[in-house]
This record gives C-alpha cells, structure tokens and sequence, in this order.
C-alpha cells in the first residue's frame, strides 16, 4: 500500500461532519414521538408502530450495510455516497408530508439505506486516512462528532417539532450539502484508492489476510447490547418524562441531548484515554456507567434526576463508541475495510432496531420504570462480568489488534 496523505483540516472536518449525520439519524424525530402517535392514534397497534417508527431505518440498515460495505471495497465510493445522500435525504424527509402510515413506514426504510451507505463509508474512509495512534485520535474526534451531531439534531428536531409534530423531518435535508462538501474533499483520495485497487489486481500474489471473524465475535456482540441500551433513550424516554408531567417536545429534545453532551469529553479524549486503559476495560466501564445512568433515571421524579442519569450514562458512553471501531479495524486487511465497516454498522443498528422489541416485554411485564430498572441492573451486570474475565485472561487476552 502506497503512503496516505496526512489529511488536511477541511478533509478532516468534511469526513466528521458525514459521520455526525449517522448514529443519531433515527433519533432526531423522538420529540415528534407523542404527536406522531396522537395523528394516527386511530391505527391498530400504534403504540409499538411508534417505537418502530424510530426504529424501522434500523432494519433497512441491517439488511444493506454488509453489502455496501462489500461493494465500498470494490466500486466508486464517491458514486455510492452521492446515491446514499439521496437516499438519506428523500426518506428522511417522507414524514414532511406522508398522509398514511404505509407512506410514512416506507420513507423510514429508505432512510435505513441512505444511513447504511454513509455510515459505511465514513468508517471505511477514517480507517484509510488514519493509523495508529492517529486513528485512535481520529476515532475520538468522530466519537464526538456524533455526539455533537446528536445535540444538533435532537434540539433542531425538538425545537421544529414545537411547529408541528412534521417540522423535525425537514432537519434529514442537511445532509445535502454536507455529502456535496464531502465528495468534493475526498474526490484525490478516491483516485488514490482506485489506483490502490488496480495495484492489487495487477500483483495478486499479495496476500492481504483473512477476515477477523474471532475478533468481529468480540465486538459484534457488544456493539449490538451497547446500541440496544442506547436507544431505549429515544424510544421509552419521552414516555417516561411524560409520566413526571415534562410533555414539551424542545424540553424533551434537551433532556435527551444531556446524554450526548456528556459523551463528547470522553470521546474526545478517546486517544489519551488509550494510553492508559486497554479496550476491554473501556467495554466494561461504559456498561456500568451506562447501567448506573439508566438506573438514576428510573428513580427520577422530575428533570433534575433525569439529567443527572443522562449525564452519568453519556460519560460511560463517551469513549466507548470510537472503541468498538477503533478496536475491530486494528484486525483488519487494509482491502476489506469497507467489509468491516459494513458488518460493525449491521452491529450498530440490529441493536438499534431490536431496542423497542426488547424493552416492550420489559414494560409489558414491570411497567416503565420496571422496566428501566431491569435494563440497568442488567447493564451493571454486564459491565462487570466483563470486567472479571479481563482480570482473568491479563497476560492472555483473547485477541489484540496489530
């Protein structure tokens, strides 16, 4: 493989400001949740349509991110970004004007393969712009993008949502111009890959390494429960704060973007954070920290509890998300990057979308506070059995990136 480039500033910002539009996609209607439920209230079994609502791009998701991750290895990826913005932009937008639940459920699904298509490829791209030490620096900057895209979209979404419960659709357009700024920027180092990938071809005898399945075992997993417990946030939340009386969807918007607010020190600090702890014991902590957030919160009997379990919660989950993918591209063959980046973002969003399947039963059987008891002892539990079998295997980790 031929030398990166160091990237420049507007790269960098170009490539964080494509993955700030990402983990958070589905969240941004939370705060039109309860009037979205109000319009079609007449619709058999809408209080768990509304929750797959939310949650429904998840599935497109899944079904498309391994095989854009595959294709992203192999084709233009400037094509696929531009077809993936469209994508991203005319589903997420559907709800603006979609007068039936079909219409509305559709456009979700189209917003599931535009976010698919971006995602993949902003991993795929840090982890061919960075290495080393710099890619874990990088990681965090992007862990704090999303988060920083969170608060964004939440408080955009809330405060457009006060209009009407439709006005947080229209925040979905922004990726327009942030993929039109990116494609621009990352157009000489799309040359360089396909230069790469002809230079493969031509010396087949190069030998790039098998897929890290052991350590996709790993990290697959934990992606899946890390980002099940997250969106319990933006699925049950706005529920649970209507229950202590806080119904006004900016209001609602605010206390959820708390959590995100409280994410970006630590993964801003991600790459110093390393230095001292191994990616387990990040694993670990985060599901504790996280346990602990949701467990305050369930005791909440006004905003300030609310905020303080967000908070909590968010500073475990700050260093936690570069983790997963800083971790897993330690493993992995420079010419399967896009396949990696397509299977840890299937990880991602059949956790996002299996969110309110799993807490359902949970309301269902303890009520909503029940229910985030449960989710949290369970977290804790979690965090230290990982914990234990780190103390067990020191000395003899189960997999190490190179």
């Amino acid at each position: 493989m031929t030398d990166v480039p160091k990237p420049g500033r507007r790269l960098t910002v170009s490539v964080l400001l494509l993955a700030a539009m990402t983990i958070m996609a589905n969240a941004t209607i939370a705060p039109s949740l309860p009037g979205l439920k109000a319009h079609f209230a007449d619709v058999a079994g809408i209080d768990t349509l509304t929750g797959l609502i939310l949650t429904l791009p998840s599935l497109a998701i899944m079904l498309s991110a391994g095989l854009v991750g595959w294709m992203a290895d192999r084709f233009s990826r400037q094509t696929m970004l531009a077809a993936s913005a469209l994508a991203y932009a005319i589903g997420g937008t559907t709800g603006l004007w979609a007068e039936t639940l079909p219409q509305l459920l559709a456009g979700r699904l189209v917003l599931g393969f535009g976010v698919a298509g971006t995602m993949t490829l902003s991993m795929a791209w840090a982890a061919d712009l960075w290495q080393g030490a710099a890619r874990e620096r990088y990681l965090g900057w992007q862990g704090a993008a999303m988060s920083g895209g969170g608060i964004v979209v939440m408080l955009l979404g809330g405060a457009l949502a006060t209009l009407h419960w439709r006005g947080a659709f229209a925040v979905y357009a922004l990726v327009l111009p942030i993929a039109a700024f990116a494609l621009v920027m990352l157009a000489p180092h799309a040359r360089r890959l396909r230069a790469e990938r002809g230079l493969r071809v031509a010396t087949p005898s190069r030998v790039e390494g098998a897929f890290p399945w052991r350590a996709y075992a790993v990290v697959g997993p934990l992606a899946f429960l890390f980002m099940a417990a997250f969106y319990v946030m933006p699925t049950r939340l706005p529920f649970l704060l209507g229950e202590i009386g806080i119904s006004n969807t900016l209001a609602v918007g605010a206390l959820m973007a708390s959590m995100t607010v409280a994410q970006m020190p630590g993964a801003l600090l991600y790459g110093r954070i390393r230095r001292f702890l191994s990616p387990m014991a990040i694993f670990a902590m985060s599901y504790v920290l996280m346990g602990l957030g949701v467990l305050i919160i369930a005791q909440a009997q006004g905003p300030g509890l609310v905020v303080a379990g967000a908070l909590v919660a968010g500073i475990g989950m700050g260093p936690s998300l570069p983790n997963y993918t800083a971790y897993f591209m330690g493993f992995v063959p420079a010419a399967q990057r896009g396949r990696a980046s397509g299977l840890l973002t299937t990880a991602f969003f059949a956790g996002q979308f299996a969110s309110p399947l799993i807490s359902a039963p949970l309301v269902l059987a303890y009520g909503l506070r029940g229910a985030f008891d449960v989710m949290a002892l369970g977290l804790m539990a979690l965090g230290l059995m990982l914990g234990l079998v780190m103390l067990a295997q020191r000395g003899t980790p189960v997999a190490e990136p190179r």
